[in-house]
């Protein structure tokens, strides 16, 4: 059964452009794009900027070039988007961007709220169309995807008038080349001017009529909840509906195939007038592979490849070695949802006598034994009710000369909107983390769903909890190599509730090392901000190598591989500099190391037939189908068919494991065989990841270090005892 990409292969035109070049530098570049972009081309390259012309005149002296097309193709690929980029402006479409472009449908049929809230409603959820180009087996193809975007053609006035509240509410301001640019937040409103704080802290004026309200989701939902009210959720979910089929395999597939056939049947052509020619996509299915699914380890070296099944048949990998059987655990709730609270937590440890994979409950699950419960009341919902309650039982326990193994604090989906200081869930994480106490939150709305439903909610939270507790539920199996491994994820989070001047972003690093079959996350992992991030990757890895080294008995001359995964647009020199300084301290062993850029921000699509005809995720691949798009490039998919939870769920995205050209070990098949593991190996949920745990547990300890470190008298050492050692982060 044919396979499918969105790239489509690019003809290469035998032709030579005339070309004049001159000095590189921003500024001049910038220019000659503004005076001169409607007749002339340009492209930076490396230290020069090439200029293309479309009448054989240039608007500066700059050094003459000749460029054969068939011998580079980065300029050509520059010529196609440039091309088509023209081609759209004249058609009066305006295109956005260029890495990708960007078009907007304005067709109304094309306006996903159309037909649940009506043609005139200012907010439209919109097709989007993207092209770029990439390499695919040395080849430029051409890629088309296509998604949704939320718009928003009214401006501040209209909300005004309508009586949405704008206070808070971030506004944008529309540019000459249509993009729409951040101006802050309003503060302050009279009569038709607003009062705006920009990111950097200062205010100015603005007309309502000249700025627009940022298209983000809160203020979406917000004002479908000005608008109607109690319908509010149900509108919201028939939208998030229509988005996802229409980001289904086959809609996706037939609306790019569209627009693919309209490229070829124009004769659209590059700044000389040479026209360009796209083919139709290849089948690929012979050059596409399947990884195997990873093995689990369980108690007793048990083995399955389905972790459910493992647990129940083995029980948990530290079942006879785990050392807080029948566990203290304190309970913080509201009293007025007490009753409720304590029906759900028994459900959490005895479980639900009618769920598929949770009538055991934790306790048997886990084998815990029996737990002792005590529950804590807050009298209201505020910081300071908590913090009663949570230093109440911190106290009995205390006075018991013991220590709490759990926490179980009830929260509230409405805390989320409060400030780091103001809100009982971080809070309460600080105030259990200094005394050691692990902490498993829970909002009272989940105690709505039904028995059904709350099986797998829990099923999922007893699954961390124990991790938490510093219980390990399995291991991997993997087969031993030569090589000792260490992985080191590299994650990173936005911190700050307002954008601008007090927003951070912080990078968590997570070390992960294997050995033995089996790899573990350990307790060296730090949360700090870019600028301290390469010294604090130093430190980590040379502590780890010295932990490692010792516990794994590592001899004179072995070979230690290292492994980095990232979501990061590139490695810079800073960081593979500060790796190798690291490694020139261990020249004992013989030190190789990867690193891998893992994307999935890249617009590229595999289309299955083989499940052309199943109910739910039409087209779409099955979990570990990779193709190989270059040396040093694999799409692999951590998620597929199977994996979509119901029909009207979209295409899985897959993602692009890229290694680094200045890395030793460059083996992609078997790094990309890695990756899929650690994508099946969290201990958050029984689902598969869509990112490998490397990464998503390096965004969650930073996502949670970085809001301790806005409270109080908070202090990261805390992490260095015993809860450090535990994924508390999960």
């Amino acid at each position: 059964m044919p396979v499918f990409l969105n790239a489509f292969p690019l003809k290469i035109p035998d032709a030579e452009l005339e070309a004049r070049q001159v000095p590189y530098d921003k500024e001049t570049l910038d220019g000659l794009r503004r005076k001169h972009g409607s007749t002339h081309s340009f492209r930076r390259q490396g230290d020069n900027i090439l200029i293309f012309s479309s009448d054989g005149t240039f608007p500066v002296s700059g050094t003459p070039i000749t460029i054969p097309l068939n011998d580079n193709f980065g300029i050509f690929c520059s010529l196609v988007k440039d091309g088509l980029s023209r081609h759209l402006t004249g058609l009066g479409r305006n295109p956005l961007g260029f890495n990708p472009i960007e078009l907007v449908s304005t067709k109304p049929e094309d306006n996903l709220l159309a037909p649940i809230l009506g043609d005139a409603y200012p907010f439209k959820v919109c097709a989007k169309y993207s092209i770029n180009t990439r390499y695919v087996h040395d080849h430029p193809c051409l890629v088309i995807d296509c998604t949704t975007r939320r718009v928003l053609k009214e401006n501040g006035l209209f909300f005004l008038n309508g009586g949405f509240d704008l206070i808070g509410r971030y506004v944008v301001i529309e540019q000459e080349d249509g993009y729409r640019k951040l101006v802050g937040s309003v503060s302050a409103i009279k009569g038709e001017t607003l009062q705006v704080t920009q990111p950097d802290g200062q205010v100015v004026q603005a007309d309502a009529k000249d700025v627009y309200l940022e298209a983000s989701r809160t203020n979406f939902d917000d004002y479908i909840l000005h608008t109607h009210g109690a319908q509010k959720d149900a509108i919201v979910e028939r939208i998030r509906q229509s988005v996802s089929i229409f980001n289904g395999g086959e809609n996706k597939k037939a609306r790019i195939d569209t627009l693919k056939k309209y490229i070829q049947s124009k004769a659209i052509p590059l700044i000389d007038g040479t026209r360009i020619e796209i083919e139709d996509a290849p089948d690929i299915q012979k050059d596409c592979g399947q990884i195997q699914k990873p093995v689990f380890v369980f108690n007793d070296n048990g083995e399955a490849d389905w972790a459910e099944k493992g647990l129940t048949q083995s029980g948990p990998y530290t079942k006879r070695t785990f050392d807080r059987n029948d566990p203290s655990i304190c309970v913080i709730c509201a009293q007025h949802d007490k009753g409720r609270v304590e029906q759900f937590v028994r459900k959490l440890l005895k479980g639900i006598s009618s769920s598929k994979y949770f009538s055991n409950g934790l306790e048997g699950k886990f084998a815990l034994g029996t737990s002792r419960v005590e529950v804590f009341a807050t009298a209201t919902d505020s910081v300071e009710a908590y913090k009663s309650a949570i230093e109440a039982a911190i106290r009995k326990k205390a006075d018991d000369g013991g220590r709490w193994d759990l926490a179980l604090v009830q929260v509230r989906q409405s805390f989320k909107k409060l400030k780091v200081t103001e809100n009982p869930y971080y809070l309460g994480k600080s105030l259990f983390f200094l005394h050691q106490v692990p902490v498993q939150d829970f909002t009272i709305e989940l105690l709505a769903q039904s028995d059904y439903s709350l099986g797998y909610s829990l099923n999922n939270m007893a699954l961390a909890c124990y991790a938490k507790m510093g219980g390990v539920p399995w291991l991997l199996k993997s087969s031993p190599t030569l090589s000792h491994e260490l992985v080191i994820g590299i994650g990173s989070a936005n911190i700050g509730q307002e954008r601008g001047a007090d927003n951070q972003r912080i990078m968590g690093i997570t070390t992960v090392f294997s050995g033995d079959g089996s790899y573990i996350v350990s307790n060296t992992s730090k949360a700090v901000v870019p600028e301290a991030y390469c010294e604090a990757l130093t430190s980590v890895l040379g502590e780890t190598i010295e932990k490692i080294q010792k516990r794994m008995n590592w001899q004179k001359g072995d070979t230690i591989r290292l492994i980095f995964h990232a979501q990061v647009k590139k490695f810079n020199k800073e960081e593979i500099e500060a790796v190798r300084a690291v490694i020139d301290k261990y020249r004992e062993y013989q030190i190789e190391y990867a690193f891998l850029k893992i994307s999935e921000d890249h617009g590229l699509h595999m289309f299955d037939s083989v499940t052309a005809g199943v109910q739910k995720g039409k087209l779409a691949p099955q979990r570990g189908k990779t193709f190989k798009l270059s040396k040093h490039e694999m799409l692999v998919y951590l998620i597929g068919q199977r994996e979509l939870r119901q029909d009207i769920d979209g295409h899985p995205r897959g993602v692009i494991l890229d290694i680094h050209r200045d890395s030793t070990f460059k083996d992609v098949k078997y790094l990309s065989a890695q990756l899929y593991s650690f994508a099946s190996h969290s201990w958050r949920s029984y689902f598969p990841n869509p990112m490998p745990v490397t990464i998503s547990y390096s965004d969650l300890i930073a996502r949670n270090l970085g809001w301790l470190n806005q409270l109080p008298g908070w202090n990261d050492s805390v992490m260095i005892g015993k809860i450090g050692q535990s994924q508390w982060f999960l």
